[in-house]
């Protein structure tokens, strides 16, 4: 049995493991210099492999869940284990190699790719693939990219038994996931959703965020449409930039952005309250009145946090004592801990997307093998379907569940 796996990331990876434990004579074509690109960053560099808490996923959830089912944390523990790779579990249900280092996992897995004779062809990128009688001709280019070594590209075929397409998405291009792949499906009749940035930071005004570069805030964030109707919520910590909000709270909102949109932050978490802020705030105010208007919140925030919310509460002069502060300004100093509102331009885009939402559509394959409704013997595992998760190791989750069932079944089934 011959079996292709387009694609040597993670969901990849795990397919072409898994059938040639099977058996198989296994081929992954990979299109970057090595494999595993993305894995060693995922995490941080540490490797959030998978999560055990509530499963939290978008695009076909249902789908996601119907894999998980089948390959779940029990599975995913032992293939693990099976690479000599321990792990260790964090909080929010995050799971890691026990050493933290996403680069071991990338050699363990390497390792039992070279153990099984795995033949593993970098610098290759498939183009087409067509069905010709009981096999599959997979024709492409090889040789891609600008090492000297492969001064120029030239086109390849390759037959096959079966077909694992894991290509990614269109998320993080330069790790070679630019969104070409979608073409290898749709051309067997399978259709693709409409694309989105997912994990990735949201654009704001700059003049907005102004002094807040490079801080930290625990926040409560939400969305709201341009009729000011909720979208989405998300609780954690906000990165600013000079001209956008990131960290994984904002991050998560990204594939709900739509135009017209803005970002809505409650700081309280700062100060460890859902409570009004007012009655805090008036006490600092009469704690310190002959103190500048700029040391307001001075042991709650940050000093730069802390002048960016008298900025937008409306406080103009920060070297006015404040017992200078009427009343409406200490009201509007509160409400604007409670919430400031920031109009959402965009996001950072698919160059600097952890992961894609949308892809192909998973109702024309089984979420318990992995196969194609429409042509037996090919397979789709990873993100090149429509389904993405939170921060938390839910796509890596997601990614090596769906390869291990497409692995397993290309094989020769359970």
């Amino acid at each position: 049995m011959r079996i292709t796996v387009i694609g040597g990331g993670a969901a990849g990876m795990a397919a072409a493991i898994t059938s040639a434990e099977a058996g198989a004579a296994v081929t992954v074509l990979e299109r970057n210099a090595k494999p595993l690109k993305k894995l060693g960053v995922t995490g941080n560099g540490r490797g959030n492999l998978f999560n055990t808490g509530e499963p939290a996923y978008f695009g076909d959830a249902a789908f996601a869940l119907a894999a998980l089912a089948r390959c779940g944390i029990s599975e995913l523990a032992k293939f693990f284990a099976s690479l000599g790779v321990p792990l260790r579990e964090e909080g929010e249900g995050r799971v890691y190699p026990a050493s933290l280092q996403a680069s071991a996992v990338q050699d363990a897995l390497m390792l039992r790719a070279n153990q099984l004779a795995i033949d593993i062809r970098c610098r290759m990128r498939a183009d087409n693939i067509t069905r010709e009688q009981d096999e599959y001709l997979i024709s492409g280019r090889q040789g891609i990219g600008d090492d000297p070594r492969h001064p120029g590209e030239e086109p390849f075929s390759l037959h096959t038994d079966k077909v694992v397409v894991a290509c990614g998405g269109a998320a993080y291009p330069a790790h070679g996931t630019d969104g070409t792949a979608y073409g290898l499906l749709t051309a067997f009749g399978h259709r693709q959703t409409a694309l989105a940035p997912a994990l990735c930071a949201l654009t704001v005004p700059q003049k907005r965020l102004r002094g807040l570069s490079g801080q930290r805030v625990r926040v409560k964030l939400w969305l709201e449409d341009a009729q000011g109707n909720p979208v989405h919520g998300s609780r954690g910590e906000a990165l600013f930039a000079d001209d956008a909000v990131s960290g994984i709270a904002a991050m998560q909102l990204a594939r709900f952005v739509k135009e017209g949109m803005t970002l809505c932050l409650d700081l309280r978490d700062e100060l460890n309250s859902e409570q009004s802020a007012l009655p805090f705030v008036q006490s600092l105010a009469a704690s310190r009145p002959e103190q500048p208007a700029a040391e307001l919140l001075a042991g709650a925030f940050s000093r730069p946090a802390a002048r960016w919310i008298l900025r937008e509460a409306g406080v103009k002069d920060l070297s006015a004592p404040i017992s200078a502060l009427g009343p409406a300004a200490l009201r509007a100093v509160a409400g604007t801990v409670e919430c400031v509102r920031l109009p959402v331009l965009g996001t950072r885009g698919f160059a600097f997307a952890q992961v894609t939402a949308g892809g192909i559509e998973t109702k024309d394959f089984d979420p318990e093998t992995m196969e194609s409704r429409l042509s037996p013997g090919l397979y789709a595992a990873g993100e090149i379907l429509d389904v993405d998760g939170d921060c938390g190791g839910f796509n890596l989750m997601f990614a090596f569940a769906s390869g291990l069932i497409a692995g397993t079944e290309a094989g020769g089934g359970r």
